[in-house]
């Protein structure tokens, strides 16, 4: 699989292993292709930031995705809990 320039974009992860959405909601089922994502680490630290002050239980982190081809994040391949 060949990545978009060998660029990196940033999504974010919650504590349930879900992933925010562009409409800021956490899903578990989504195509790469509706992910919240920003080139900009910054940006997405200030997202993580605003969602935090929402929700003080929220346990969130900012995860670094190379692009493939078509310019969505390539998620990270999740282990299963042993």
């Amino acid at each position: 699989m060949t990545t978009l320039f060998n660029m990196t974009v940033f999504i974010l992860q919650n504590q349930h292993d879900q992933f925010l959405d562009k409409s800021l909601q956490w899903v578990s089922n989504c195509g790469a292709k509706q992910l919240f994502k920003n080139s900009h680490r910054d940006i997405a630290l200030n997202q993580l930031m605003e969602l935090n002050a929402k929700d003080i239980q929220l346990r969130a982190k900012l995860v670094t995705c190379p692009l493939d081809a078509k310019g969505n994040p390539v998620l990270p391949v999740q282990q299963p809990a042993a």
